[in-house]
């Protein structure tokens, strides 16, 4: 089958290796695969090595706005008037009055309705989006003018974000005209569906995101007269809780808890973070050490004793569906410290696979990782029930295997 995905840029995010690992097994499957990209990225030189393996067939120009573009947006819109009315006019409508709302849809119209006209030329069969907003409105007016069924994959903040500049107001349409719809946990399913029409929701299924449990395979972990070793991996932004798990090492700190933390990742809370790490005196017990590819933080997962984020909703109602990163912690073999919000306890279960605290209670995180300190036994028993666990719900193979044969039925 012809399958054209819709990804945010190109040359893809470092921090969505969820969405390249999908569109490999499909392309491994025997699909033919193209890849239309909202914008071009610079190259950050970050690049995981699943990336490598990604070799669509067609790659369409990623500028959302050029000559090219434009001349064949209008062409498109000459040869099919009425499938693009009918497109826009309701997607402007579930906009309402959000003038944000209206901005984005204008901006990315032309690049979909040029698509329309390539994606027909390619012999293109369906169109599926990764992530439900801007992705999704491109994926539904580039299928709807081609005359194409389309589909999309919902994740986090583009169903989760509240304020209007952010808000997803488009999705009631998108969800009443795809063909299917995913989302990464049964949480964000239960919201999808209690926005549908009755009876609609049989469209609406889980598709858990997968891993390579071939590169994050279990170890031993780190010899035990060594400091409790702690792992972070996030975008260092609200929602991660990050400024709560910085008070929770304090904490640990005074209480006499040997530890080291160290934190993978970048973004626009880092300075502030570093500068909590010296006002709380922790320097040379909690770094941050930048975005490194997934395949140094597999080898990072095997030197730690326990992975820690102490997710949150942040201001904005953004928050976590469920980290990858919790993923490939546990399939490596290590426990989960957590907080119980949205998708997380579907993976991290309290007692069983690692433990939940409430969010924004650096108390209470700091409770639970002295637990693990002090109980290797533990420690083991968690990050052994949490291999298994990942091993039956995020295997990269099985889970793609499922969203293509839900894309491919006919």
């Amino acid at each position: 089958m012809r399958i054209a995905y819709v990804i945010p840029a190109w040359p893809p995010l470092p921090s969505q290796p969820f969405v390249v690992n999908e569109m490999v097994e499909v392309q491994d499957a025997g699909h033919e695969l193209s890849v239309l990209a909202l914008y071009r990225r610079p190259d950050d030189g970050v690049r995981h090595g699943t990336f490598a393996r990604l070799r669509p067939e067609h790659v369409l120009p990623p500028a959302l706005l050029d000559p090219s573009t434009i001349a064949l947006a209008l062409w498109s819109l000459c040869r099919r008037p009425l499938r693009a009315a009918r497109a826009l006019a309701g997607l402007h409508r579930a906009a309402g009055a959000n003038p944000w709302a209206h901005a984005k849809l204008v901006a990315v119209t032309p690049k979909a309705l040029a698509a329309a006209e390539r994606l027909s030329r390619l012999g293109v069969e369906h169109v599926h989006a990764q992530f439900a907003n801007q992705t999704a409105d491109c994926a539904a007016i580039a299928a709807s003018v081609a005359g194409l069924p389309f589909s999309f994959t919902a994740h986090a903040y583009d169903i989760y974000q509240a304020t209007p500049r952010q808000r997803n107001d488009t999705l009631p349409w998108k969800l009443r005209h795809a063909a299917r719809v995913f989302a990464v946990s049964d949480f964000a399913v239960r919201l999808l569906r209690g926005r549908m029409p009755a009876g609609d929701g049989t469209r609406v299924g889980t598709a858990y995101v997968g891993i390579p449990t071939d590169l994050f395979r279990v170890a031993p972990p780190p010899a035990e007269d060594r400091p409790l070793r702690l792992l972070a991996v996030a975008r260092l932004c609200e929602k991660k809780g990050l400024d709560t798990l910085v008070d929770a090492c304090a904490a640990l700190r005074d209480r006499g808890v040997a530890f080291e933390l160290t934190v993978f990742g970048d973004g626009p809370l880092r300075g502030a973070l570093e500068a909590r790490v010296t006002s709380r005196r922790l320097d040379g017990l909690v770094r941050f050490a930048g975005a490194v590819p997934q395949e140094e933080i597999a080898r990072q997962m095997q030197r730690c004793h326990a992975f820690v984020l102490p997710c949150r909703r942040d201001r904005h109602g953004d928050m976590d569906g469920i980290p990858t990163v919790f993923m490939e912690a546990m399939a490596t073999g290590r426990p989960v410290v957590s907080c119980e919000l949205s998708g997380i306890p579907e993976l991290v279960r309290d007692g069983e696979t690692g433990l939940l605290v409430p969010p924004d209670d650096p108390p209470a995180l700091a409770d639970a990782l002295a637990r693990l300190a002090s109980d290797a036994a533990l420690r083991v028993r968690l990050g052994t029930a949490a291999r298994a666990l990942v091993e039956r719900q995020h295997d990269q193979r099985a889970n793609a295997r499922r969203v293509i044969a839900a894309l491919t039925a006919r």
